[in-house]
Parts: structure tokens; sequence; C-alpha cells
């Protein structure tokens, strides 16, 4: 007979509960950590256990606000947010404020947003060390029957992924009796999407009763991210971010080195949405002289050769972009965040998508690292499983779950937005984006924002904020003391400025 405390063989998992104390840029934060798994259930049955770490201040009152924070992918853990942005733990950097690739320590995080929030980082389903419950066979099943496509992992879909936040962030509040608090949720890319959705589902489908919503370098609409030689959206909301990225190697050719970057975006913005849109509608309609002049413009802030900006009819990918930039120095800028920039593994190769993609996520371990001296070596975490950074299965794998017909896409968060920002009055919204960023372009969200044809008491409680950095801006030890800063301004109700 098995000991009492033994862990049940089907459950071979074993989380953690501790008492730790930070040192968060001059105040001591005493803190319970806990680091464990929480089921989630379909028709009464658990169907997955969902990993999640949660630092709660011991002596926190009712009104101190409890943020949940998720990155994105789809198939991303909370990894990055947790252990380079808000955690209390942070990767170590050099003195010119990169990831220490040298180092194997954690150090004390003093822009964590612990100083003023309890926080809980989510992993979804498939991501981090959560995972499905592999339902016990039948009595009456003869043969096992082949796993379905449907079988494999039904939340990676975006209704399902929604409603297993939803049901995480009830059933969390009832287990640790924080009801009474301020509730914000916080997400990156994928998770920004997921949280411009969440503005309404949280408050309408599970009685949340939100404060407010963080969506960090989002993504609104899927079909602004697939551009064409027909398609116009994606390629005016990209063209001011070349242009910063041009303006930051000093090869945009608009405007002199030592202009503002403010003033390079502005007139970016502009040019996008009016010569530039119009000849991007309008393709060889529009008179000669006034489509190559503006082809030519094009080029110069971008900063590229008008020769192939013509022949490209001014429509560049990203991937080009990045190998275009600084080519001559056989160098590749980061998609996330072009103002970095790698060594061409491949210079002499024309098409070179595979150097770029090689280019990637180059600190990946370094996060997986931290997450083995945190949760196994400090924390005491037990499992047999894995963590997972990123998911390809999962994002490769990804179902609409939503959709009508085949035909239909994936749904726009826009809409849920404006209902659940206009059905919460209490409700605030904070939108925040890197300026180099060419995965989830920052004028997506500015456009989107002015096209939504808000109420002006709505727009008076949407914040938009602009970083230098890219996706992860918070990378960047001066950029996330502000985004910090930014964020505590934002939680304690006050408006800040940009």
């Amino acid at each position: 007979m098995p000991d009492k405390d033994q862990t049940p063989p089907e459950n071979p998992h074993k989380g953690a509960r501790q008492h730790h104390r930070f040192q968060l840029g001059g105040d001591t934060v005493e803190t319970e950590v806990i680091a464990d798994w929480l089921e989630i259930h379909d028709k009464e049955e658990p169907k997955a256990r969902i990993f999640h770490t949660a630092y709660l201040r011991k002596d926190g009152d009712a009104e101190r606000p409890v943020i949940f924070c998720m990155n994105g992918g789809p198939g991303g853990a909370s990894v990055f947010l947790h252990f380079a942005c808000a955690g209390p733990k942070t990767l170590q950097r050099t003195a010119a404020g990169k990831f220490d690739t040298a180092s194997r320590q954690l150090d004390d995080n003093a822009a964590s947003w612990l100083g003023f929030a309890d926080l809980v980082f989510i992993d979804p389903v498939g991501t981090g060390f959560s995972h499905l419950i592999k339902p016990k066979p039948k009595e009456d099943d003869g043969k096992k029957s082949a796993e379905s496509e449907e079988d494999k992992n039904p939340y990676w879909a975006t209704k399902k992924d929604l409603d297993s936040i939803g049901q995480f962030m009830r059933r969390f509040l009832r287990q640790h009796k924080l009801w009474r608090r301020p509730l914000y949720y916080a997400g990156e890319s994928y998770g920004g999407y997921r949280a411009c959705r969440l503005a309404k589902l949280l408050n309408k489908e599970y009685g949340l009763g939100m404060a407010g919503i963080i969506s960090i370098s989002p993504i609104w609409q899927f079909r602004d991210a697939a551009g064409s030689d027909y398609s116009t959206a994606e390629w005016i909301n990209i063209l001011p971010s070349y242009a910063a990225i041009a303006h930051h190697h000093g090869i945009n050719r608009c405007f002199p080195q030592d202009a503002a970057m403010a003033e390079v975006q502005a007139e970016a913005e502009r040019f996008s949405i009016s010569d530039y849109a119009q000849m991007l509608v309008s393709a060889t309609l529009m008179p000669t002289e006034q489509r190559e002049a503006t082809l030519a413009r094009t080029a110069n802030l971008m900063g590229l050769d008008q020769t192939f900006v013509g022949q490209s009819n001014g429509r560049i990918q990203i991937s080009d972009y990045a190998r275009l930039v600084r080519k001559s120095h056989a160098e590749i800028t980061d998609l996330y965040d072009g103002s970095l920039y790698s060594l061409d593994p491949f210079p002499h190769r024309t098409n070179n998508e595979t150097a770029v993609h090689e280019s990637l996520f180059q600190d990946e371990h370094l996060f997986q690292n931290a997450v083995h001296q945190w949760y196994f070596e400090t924390l005491g975490v037990e499992t047999p499983l894995e963590y997972v950074l990123l998911s390809e299965e999962a994002f490769k794998g990804w179902k609409n779950d939503e959709k009508k017909f085949d035909l239909f896409e994936t749904a726009s968060a826009v809409d849920d937005f404006r209902a659940g920002m206009t059905a919460n009055p209490q409700q605030r919204a904070m939108i925040v984006h890197g300026r180099f960023d060419t995965v989830t372009p920052y004028f997506a969200s500015k456009r989107i924002l002015h096209q939504a044809n808000l109420d002006e008491s709505v727009k008076a409680r949407i914040e938009e904020k602009l970083y230098d950095g890219g996706h992860m801006f918070y990378s960047w030890p001066n950029v996330n003391a502000r985004f910090a800063g930014d964020v505590r301004t934002f939680v304690s109700g006050a408006e800040t400025k940009s």
C-alpha cells in the first residue's frame, strides 16, 4: 500500500510553495512563491493541467492588484515576460544591455512589477510544463482507436485556448481567495491578441470584472499580417517601422542622421496613409510620373535600392528587408527588433530566408537555463516533463475553432475589444509596442484604434505607448525600467504621458 504522502502515479508532478525575500529597487518584498499545476475541466471532467508561477506579497492588502501574464506564439510559454520583464528574477545582462551569454546567474530584477502588484505567469496547455490529462481507458473499449487530429491537443485552438485562460484565472482566484483584488491581464504578441479579446470575455463569460488589460506588441487582425502582391494593409502598417529601422542604421535618405526619431516616424505615418497607400491601391492606374516619385520616396524612407523597391511595387517582405538593411556589412537585422543584427552565415545567397531564421531566438538557451535554475534547483519542482519554451507543433497545428466555413479566418480581436471596453466602464487598456518591430508593427494598432469608432469616454481609458526596441523591447534595461514605471502608473489608475 503506497504511503499517503506519495504522489499518485497518474499525477507524477510535485509543485512548490516557498517563502522568498526579493530586493527590488531598495524595497524588500516578502513573497509567497507558488509554482504548481491547476486543473481545468471540460464537461465536469479534468482535461488539462496548467502550470503557473505566482508571486503573492505576504503583507498585500485587498487593494493590491493581481496581474496575470502570458506570452504568445501561439505556442510560447510565459518565460520571456517572467525572466526578462516583470518577474522578480531576471537574466543577467552585459554593460551594453544585452543578455550575458557567458553568465549562468539570475539577478534580482529592480524593474519587477512585483514592487506594485502580485503576479501570476501562465503557461498555456502544451507549453512550459502544462499538459493534457490522458483519459482513463474505458472498460468497454475493445481496441485503442487511432488518435485523431482533433485529439492531439484541443487547446491549440482560438476559442478553446481563451476558455482555458478564463477557467484558470477564475479557479486560481477562488483557490487563493483573491476575488476582491483589482484584476489585470498582460499578454504579449499572440498574448496581446488574447488580451484584446479577453477585454470582453473575462467580464462577460467569467464574471471577473477586470480593471484593465495590458496588450504588449499585439496582433489584432491576422489578415493584416498576410501581405501579398494584391493587399494593402500590411504594407501601410509596416512602412513607419521600416523608416525607423533605416534611420537607426543611418540609411534613411529622407532625413539627416541627427533628425529626431519622432519626426521621422510622423512623416512616415503621414506618407504611408496618403501617397504610399494611394500607390498600393492604384498600382499602374496611377499616373507614371506620380507612381515613380512615390516609389522613389518609399525607397528613400526604407533605405533600400530604388530599382529593387520599384520592381517590388513598394511591397517589401520583412525577411527581405532584414537581409538587405545591412547587406553591405554581411549582416542580418532581427525581424523582431530591427535595431539588432547578427552576422549572415550565408552572405552570398540572394534569397537568404534560411539565414534570416537562423538569426532568430539566439538567446533561447539562456531562458532554458533560467527555468532549470529556478524551478528545479531553487524551488524544488518535480516533474518528468521538459519545459517547452516555444512549441513549433502548437504554432503549426493551431486551429480556428470559431469558423463557420473553411474560408473564414481567425477572428479579429477588434470587435471584442470594442465591446468589452464599452460594456465595462471601469476597465482601462494599455497598448504598447516597440518601434523597430516588423512582426507586429506598432502602426497596425494605432490605425485600428483610429478606425474603431470608439466613444470619447472609451478613448479616455486607452493609453498607447511606443518604446525604443522591438517586439521584446523590455529586453533592454533602460526601456524595461521605463515600461515598468508606466505599468505601475497605469495600475494605480493615473494617466501616463507617452
